[in-house]
Order: structure tokens, then sequence, then C-alpha cells
């Protein structure tokens, strides 16, 4: 009985690696897209990342062709701005949750990135 217990956690460990190694394979997609999506804009367009937070303190996030930026703050690499976003998820399927959200922001956004 206690083996078999070992046994199906052990099996839990297996699958929560590979939605981890989902998770960042996934993660360096979006990634991609971003950056694909900043390179595409001209100089004075921007897209408002609203429900998506990489501090504790709400803060107003832009896409812009520079990178992420922030008013009054210095723009921040696409890369880093998701790593930092997903550094707050503690787990998978709050991880999974703020990938949806980037996600469908992509979707949103009235530009070609196909």
């Amino acid at each position: 009985m206690v083996f078999e217990c070992v046994k199906r956690v052990n099996e839990l460990v297996k699958r929560m690696s590979l939605l981890e190694d989902s998770i960042a394979v996934e993660t360096k997609y979006i990634k991609e897209l971003y950056v694909k999506a900043s390179k595409s804009m001209s100089e004075s367009q921007h897209y408002f990342l609203n429900g998506v937070q990489a501090s504790p303190v709400a803060k107003s996030y832009l896409l812009t062709k520079k990178g992420i930026e922030v008013v009054g703050e210095e723009a921040i690499p696409i890369p880093t701005f998701i790593d930092e976003v997903l550094n707050f998820a503690n787990y998978p399927i709050k991880k999974i949750e703020v990938l949806m959200v980037l996600a469908k922001h992509l979707e949103a956004m009235p530009m070609n990135l196909s």
C-alpha cells in the first residue's frame, strides 16, 4: 500500500515536470510573438497590456517598438518583462493563466503576426 502511494506520487512528479516543460516552450513562443509584434509597430504605435502585472504595484504596461514601457520608466526588454510576470505566478496553473492573458492580447492586436 505504501509502495503504491509512492509510485502514484512519483507519477504526479513526472507529469508536473512535463507540464513545466510545456510552460517553458509556450513562454518562449509567446516571447517570440511579442518581439515580432513590437518590431512591426511604428514609433508612434503602442498597445496597452491591461491585466498583466510584473510587480506588486499596479502599473500601466505598453507594448511599443522599444519593448514594454511604463510611463516615466525605461523600456523593459520583452523577454525580461515576460519572465518577471511569470516569476510572480508561483504555481503552474497561475503561469498558464498569465500566458493566456498574454495570448489574448496578441489575439486582439490589430497586426498580422502570421
